[in-house]
């Protein structure tokens, strides 16, 4: 067996590959079977010609006759074409501009001439290049809107979402427009991606040291506990204001001053810290404003005031995690649930567990009933009885048969110890609590969880968020799923491997924060006492950041405690100068509302309805705490572009000369269009130009026949 290869190029960038899977007198056979086959037809002029039929017009039509059967004889091998294209990639340059308010100052006027100049530059680099815009200061940004009010910058993650994106693009160069300073995510230095790819840097912004006093850090606790003390901790700084004095001052909420004190700033560079100890009277969100009085000759005041939001809380739940077996799962669900202040987590096996039950407010069973350590069975059927809220995170330990007595949410007929591996699927009418979609789609993203094979029958009052996927087949077998019983909570993850989703969701976004979600609203959902108001509204956080969006749910309730969400739900939120109004979207059976961005200050949110004519009403309070990161700082570090640069093979540009950078990456042998090959192989015979052809051939032979009177 051998191959025979034709191969055609087309400008260079196109080739054909003819592919016969035959020795190569196969070839001479299909033109003998032509040559044959038109000899047997016009090769003997007694058998369809007259005596005076022309020689010229034989060979023609023997010819067509000829090549019409060769070529079909030639299909009939099989033959494959291989096509091979060639495209070319030009290089990608990321033009990244920094969109934060420490800018601000530092352009000042300037911000439209020099934004003309970012635009003659990108117009000069798509000539030869791909140019893409973006802008960033928390989060990498896709907008034109150049207005520097971002309330901090993270260059790192602009330099990691940029190669995360667009590394598929061919990045050629990243052109960094920043005064260099950073107040959220690493040092960018150290970022694996930097010499990956040049990284011109433009260097704005003013690196004069100036006359200042400014409180460098506002340490305290988000959350405390009624009754307890907690501390501030104020970080001040001075520079340039030798021999002046201020005046640090702290108010409450109501305009009452708790602290004032005389700083005396006696350096060039002056430094001092202060500790105050400040109670939790109230359980409620504490206000405190800290300030310093403006010195003379100071040029940035916006950095002399600071706030702190203190949430005061009456008491902590205390959660028991009992254990069959060590496994990772374990410590998964401790790190997430202890991240979270309202949560105390005693973690024991239950082999070592000798307390009562009372003690805490629910618990958690992992591996348990077990069927390896059928001793601690009489433990677990205690804390049954108990009613404590309670969930079961199944593993190959568990005793199925046991657990299906201790329960009446889900029966698995089956074995623990054979497993499948299964991806999440959401259930749209799941209510009992409201899941981030983007947590959501993170999740499907991760390993499967090993479930244990079998038939599993639900109960009707189940509720249930996660159904299983094997493979890329859905069942209805649930995989996570609650129950809000008359005597207490149940939950039941019916798997292992949750912490493999902790594990993998660090590596790719460096954070825990969807896995995390989702045993937070679930350790939440549980612990919560029923409530059995019949429209209720709560808002995602107390405390939110000037940037953050400010996120809602509510729940009404019918006469049968079943959700309905048939009505439109309105809420006003109403801070000291303004009001704001909205109407709630409806998700299957619930409500939530995105209210965006406001304004910082306290908020107090009254939602209402109208059910069956009965006017339903709730109240939620938050407050929106600002984010002065970007004012405390306005000294440009040139010195960490002049590094980014310098690590990448780039170069520091100046706002003057910005228009320069296309010259340098012009000059850049190292920035060069990449070229991709594109191979199909398909038999020929699905190529209609050889049908076609044929079709000609026959055709020209038939009509010739025709035309001089041939049979």
């Amino acid at each position: 067996m051998q191959r025979i290869y034709i191969k055609l190029l087309f400008k260079k960038i196109f080739y054909l590959k003819l592919i016969v899977e035959y020795p190569i007198w196969f070839f001479a056979i299909c033109l003998l079977v032509g040559l044959l086959y038109a000899y047997l037809l016009y090769g003997r002029k007694a058998f369809i010609f007259f005596a005076e039929e022309k020689k010229s017009l034989r060979y023609i039509l023997a010819t067509l006759r000829f090549l019409a059967v060769s070529l079909i004889c030639f299909l009939l091998l099989s033959p494959l074409i291989k096509t091979t294209q060639t495209e070319e990639q030009k290089p990608t340059i990321v033009l990244l501009q920094d969109n934060s308010a420490s800018l601000k100052k530092a352009l000042g006027t300037q911000s439209a001439n020099y934004f003309s100049k970012i635009k003659e530059l990108q117009q000069k680099l798509e000539k030869k290049y791909n140019v893409i815009y973006r802008q960033f200061g928390e989060k990498l940004k896709n907008t034109e809107n150049l207005d520097f009010s971002e309330q901090v910058t993270d260059i790192d993650n602009a330099l990691k979402q940029t190669y995360l994106q667009y590394d598929h693009l061919n990045i050629g160069a990243i052109i960094l427009a920043s005064d260099g300073i950073f107040n959220m995510g690493n040092n960018p230095i150290y970022n694996s991606f930097v010499q990956k790819s040049s990284i011109y840097s433009i260097a704005l912004g003013d690196t004069t040291e100036q006359k200042d006093v400014f409180i460098k850090n506002l340490l305290y606790p988000d959350i405390v506990y009624l009754g307890d003390n907690f501390n501030l901790q104020i970080d001040i700084e001075a520079h340039l204001l030798n021999g002046s004095n201020t005046v640090l001052e702290i108010t409450d909420k109501n305009g009452n001053i708790v602290f004032k004190k005389a700083i005396v700033i006696n350096q060039v560079n002056f430094s001092t810290t202060e500790q105050i100890i400040l109670n939790a009277d109230k359980p409620e969100v504490l206000k405190y404003k800290v300030s310093l009085k403006t010195v003379s000759g100071e040029v940035i005041k916006e950095n002399n005031i600071s706030i702190a939001y203190v949430d005061v809380i009456d008491g902590r739940q205390k959660i028991l995690l009992l254990y069959d077996a060590p496994h990772p799962d374990v410590k998964a669900f401790k790190y997430a649930i202890e991240a979270n202040k309202n949560y105390q987590i005693e973690v024991k096996s239950a082999a070592n567990f000798n307390k009562s039950i009372t003690n805490y407010d629910m618990v958690i069973l992992h591996g348990l009933p077990s069927s390896v350590s059928s001793f601690s069975n009489d433990l677990v059927q205690n804390i049954v009885n108990s009613k404590k809220p309670l969930l079961f995170i199944l593993s190959a330990q568990t005793n199925l048969y046991t657990f299906n007595n201790l329960q009446k949410l889900v029966k698995i007929t089956g074995s623990s110890s054979n497993g499948n591996d299964v991806f999440p699927i959401q259930q749209a009418d799941f209510s009992k609590f409201i899941m981030d979609e983007q947590a959501v789609n993170i999740l499907k993203q991760f390993s499967p969880i090993l479930a244990p094979y079998g038939k599993y029958e639900t109960s009707s009052n189940a509720d249930i968020l996660f159904k299983q996927q094997i493979g890329k087949v859905p069942t209805n077998n649930p995989l996570v799923l609650f129950a809000d019983e008359q005597d207490r909570k149940v939950g039941i993850f019916t798997g292992e491997g949750w912490w493999r989703w902790r594990l993998n969701e660090f590596m790719q976004f460096k954070n825990t924060a969807a896995t995390d979600n989702l045993i937070s609203k679930t350790i939440q959902f549980l612990t919560v006492k029923n409530d059995k108001r019949k429209f209720k509204i709560n808002s995602t956080k107390r405390i939110y950041g000037a940037n953050e969006a400010i996120v809602f749910e509510a729940h009404l309730y019918n006469e049968s405690y079943i959700l309905v969400n048939e009505p439109d739900v309105n809420i006003e939120l109403e801070s000291k100068d303004k009001k704001y109004n909205f109407v709630f979207d409806k998700t299957l059976n619930a409500y939530t509302l995105n209210a965006g961005i406001l304004p910082i200050g306290d908020y107090i949110a009254s939602a209402k309805t109208n059910y069956k004519g009965q006017v339903y009403k709730a109240n939620v309070d938050f407050s929106i705490a600002p984010i002065n990161l970007e004012l405390q700082n306005l000294q440009a570090n040139w010195n960490l572009l002049n590094t980014l640069s310098n690590q990448s093979g780039g170069k520091v540009f100046y706002e003057n000369n910005l228009l320069n950078i296309a010259d340098a990456i012009h000059a850049n042998k190292n920035i060069q269009s990449i070229l991709f090959e594109n191979t199909q192989t398909q038999p020929l015979i699905d190529w209609k130009i050889i049908f076609g052809i044929i079709l000609l051939l026959l055709s020209a032979e038939w009509i010739i026949r025709k035309y001089n009177g041939i049979a």
